[in-house]
C-alpha cells in the first residue's frame, strides 16, 4: 500500500480509542459475565447493588464510537415508523434509554414532539434528559407514545413495565423493538444487563402489566428482531 493511501497517524483519535479499551477492560473486570437465571424464560446480570448496575450502564457511552449508527438507524427507524397506522404530527413521545438521541431524531423527523431520557446522555445533548426508566419523571397518562429497544438493559423489567403504563394515555402507543433471543441463537452483550429466551417471553410481560398486543414485524436494522405495538387494555 502507498503512503498516499494510508491513513495518517492521528494521536487524538488514537488516545481516545486506547482510553475506551482500557475504560472496557476495566469494566470488564469488575462486571464480568456473571449472569442469574431465575426463569427458563429470562436472565439478569449480577450486580453487588443498584448503584453497580447504574455505574456499569452509564459507562457504555464512554466506551462506544457511535460512528455511523446515528445516521444509518435514525432512517431505518423513520421508515419503519411512517409505515405505521398513525398520525404522527403534534404527538408527545418519550424515548426510554435513548442514548446519543437517535430514535428521537426519527419521531422529530415526523412531525412529534420527542425527549428522550438515559443514565448517561452525555453532555450538551439536546435530545436526551438524564433520567432512569425503572423510576419516570413524568406526569401521569401524559404521554402519547413510549419507545424503547433498550429492554435488554433493564434491572428490574416489571418495574419497567408499572413506569411506562403509568405515563402513557390510557389511548396510547407503546412501541418495543426487541432482538431476538436464546431460542434463535442470540446472545447477550457485555452492556446487557437483562435477556430473555425469545420475543414471546417479553411480550408476556408487558401484557400482564396491561398491554395488549396490536402489531409485530420483523425487523433487519440495528440488529434482526422485532418491532412490537402495545396499547393499554
Amino acid at each position: 500500500m502507498s503512503g498516499e493511501n494510508k491513513r495518517a497517524f492521528d494521536p487524538l483519535r488514537f488516545l481516545t480509542r486506547l482510553k475506551r479499551s482500557l475504560r472496557k477492560r476495566a469494566l470488564f473486570r469488575k462486571f464480568g459475565q456473571d449472569w442469574n437465571t431465575k426463569t427458563d424464560a429470562f436472565q439478569n446480570r449480577r450486580y453487588e447493588s443498584y448503584e453497580a448496575y447504574l455505574e456499569h450502564q452509564k459507562a457504555k457511552l464512554e466506551t462506544h464510537n457511535f460512528g455511523d449508527y446515528d445516521t444509518a438507524f435514525r432512517s431505518a427507524l423513520r421508515e419503519r415508523l411512517a409505515a405505521l397506522e398513525v398520525v404522527w404530527p403534534g404527538r408527545s413521545v418519550l424515548c426510554l434509554g435513548a442514548r446519543i438521541g437517535t430514535e428521537v431524531k426519527a419521531f422529530l423527523d415526523l412531525g412529534c414532539f420527542a425527549i428522550g431520557i438515559d443514565l448517561n446522555p452525555g453532555e450538551e445533548n439536546r435530545y436526551v434528559l438524564p433520567g432512569d426508566f425503572h423510576d419516570l419523571q413524568f406526569a401521569p397518562k401524559s404521554i402519547d407514545v413510549v419507545y424503547t429497544n433498550s429492554l435488554d438493559h433493564a434491572f428490574d423489567i416489571d418495574r419497567i413495565a408499572k413506569e411506562v403504563m403509568k405515563v402513557l394515555k390510557p389511548d396510547g402507543l407503546f412501541i418495543v423493538e426487541a432482538v431476538q433471543g436464546k431460542d434463535q441463537g442470540v446472545n447477550p452483550g457485555f452492556f446487557e444487563s437483562f435477556f430473555w429466551k425469545n420475543i414471546d417471553e417479553l411480550i408476556r410481560v408487558f401484557e400482564g402489566a396491561g398491554c395488549q398486543v396490536s402489531r409485530r414485524t420483523g425487523i433487519k436494522d440495528p440488529w434482526p428482531g422485532e418491532a412490537i405495538c402495545f396499547q393499554p387494555s
